[in-house]
């Protein structure tokens, strides 16, 4: 089983660490800023797991009453593959809000449910 687990042991950023059986898989690193939460750092040998990663981060920040989104990736094969997730575009690496892309659904690259 794979469960994403906060590291409440970092207090200045958000760390969000992915296991399977014990063992580290994957992770995300973000900061609640006053204009929304910045997503900093990503990393899984499986990209598709940055899916469920970043939705950890969007689901914990937007309990927290931040609605958007920074994506401050520089890897352009995670970017590519945040495009993909419908995270960001081809033109903007900003989620203006998190609550409407929850709201969209899992929608596939055609738009379709």
């Amino acid at each position: 089983m794979i469960t994403i687990l906060r590291d409440t042991n970092i207090a200045d950023k958000l760390v969000f660490n992915m296991e399977e059986d014990g063992k580290r898989i994957g992770g995300i690193t973000a900061k609640l800023e006053h204009d929304g939460v910045h997503i900093t750092a990503l990393d899984s040998e499986v990209e598709l797991y940055y899916d469920g990663l970043c939705r950890t981060v969007l689901a914990y920040a937007n309990i927290r009453g931040v609605d958007r989104a920074v994506f401050e990736i520089s890897d352009e094969r995670q970017l590519y593959r945040l495009r993909g997730f419908g995270f960001i575009t081809e033109s903007s690496s900003v989620l203006e809000s998190i609550s409407e892309f929850f709201d969209r659904g899992c929608e596939d690259s055609e738009g379709k449910q």
